[in-house]
């Protein structure tokens, strides 16, 4: 006797319903939301940032040297309102072409400049003066962005009780020469300093060059 088992099973599989993840419809809701989420985020950081685009300088910059692309960089900053318009924006235009422009007045790295900072090279109104230092009468680390007061007053050989006048105050230093044998065979350098024309006259041109000059580093 055959028991009975009921119909008789297809060969072939059953067939089921599949959904591929990426064709999910929530799954592309949430992408969709998560964007939308990112651009307007990105809107609103932009539209908060009321920062402005100015000039800075690389290096310390030197009064009466010229100026150059590579002496500028971008900062963005925020400053307020009543000394904004003191500072050269990258979008200002300048007074003359980059090349023919120099510094006015020294800046320390990262410093924003000014527009004030930059005069053409006609209108600049500092002069190169030479000093003759003699050895042990400036600091021997002496470099080119150094600060010194000049000083001058009676030297080796010279008669006791002269006083000693500082005839140049806070000149920037621009270079210094090779030491060589001065008069009575002691070595001496020369050092040129940045100096406001303002400053300068016979006085201090003729005292410089008869005296015995030393330099104070302030700064």
């Amino acid at each position: 006797m055959t028991n009975w088992r009921g119909p008789a099973r297809s060969g072939g599989t059953t067939s089921r319903l599949r959904i591929r993840p990426w064709r999910d419809p929530r799954l592309i809701l949430g992408v969709m939301l998560v964007l939308v989420a990112t651009v307007l985020g990105a809107r609103l950081a932009a539209a908060g940032d009321d920062r402005v685009e100015y000039w800075s300088v690389s290096s310390a910059a030197t009064p009466g040297d010229a100026v150059s692309r590579d002496d500028l960089r971008p900062a963005k900053v925020r400053l307020p309102s009543g000394s904004a318009d003191s500072y050269l924006r990258t979008d200002d235009e300048l007074d003359a072409p980059l090349d023919e422009l120099v510094w006015a007045h020294p800046l320390t790295p990262g410093s924003l400049v000014s527009k004030e900072s930059l005069v053409p090279r006609a209108s600049s109104s500092h002069g190169q003066l030479p000093l003759s230092v003699a050895a042990g009468a400036a600091p021997t680390d002496l470099a080119k962005g150094d600060v010194v007061d000049v000083w001058v007053g009676p030297g080796p050989g010279d008669e006791p009780g002269g006083q000693a006048v500082r005839v140049l105050e806070g000149v920037r230093v621009l270079g210094s020469g090779d030491e060589g044998a001065a008069a009575g065979g002691s070595l001496s350098q020369t050092v040129l300093v940045d100096v406001d024309e303002s400053q300068l006259g016979t006085d201090v041109v003729s005292t410089v060059a008869t005296g015995h000059v030393t330099l104070v580093r302030i700064a």
